[in-house]
């Protein structure tokens, strides 16, 4: 993934099993999993926090290839009950 700043940390939730009944309840069927630096920087290998970003269908172009998972898998809600991580997961609310 190159290095590209965002502008800023975004407007974000904490990753919870509400939060993801919520995604659902909206019509959300994805999220984007993005990794983030403590310099606001994209990074997959030693983020400081996840941020998922909710998509109601997944992108067709090519330039928007990253990494997705289901809203109702079982890895997202392994990681909204597990509280001993290091890495912050987040969910992002700017959509």
């Amino acid at each position: 993934m190159r290095r590209q700043e965002i502008g800023g940390r975004p407007a974000t939730t904490i990753l919870t099993l509400q939060a993801l009944v919520n995604l659902e309840h909206n019509g959300y069927k994805f999220v984007q999993v993005n990794g983030l630096t403590l310099d606001m920087h994209y990074d997959y290998v030693e983020p400081h926090w996840i941020i998922l970003k909710p998509l109601k269908e997944l992108p067709t172009a090519q330039i928007d290839k990253g990494i997705y998972e289901p809203v109702d898998s079982t890895l997202l809600r392994e990681w909204a009950t597990n509280t001993s991580d290091t890495i912050q997961i987040l969910i992002s609310t700017n959509n």
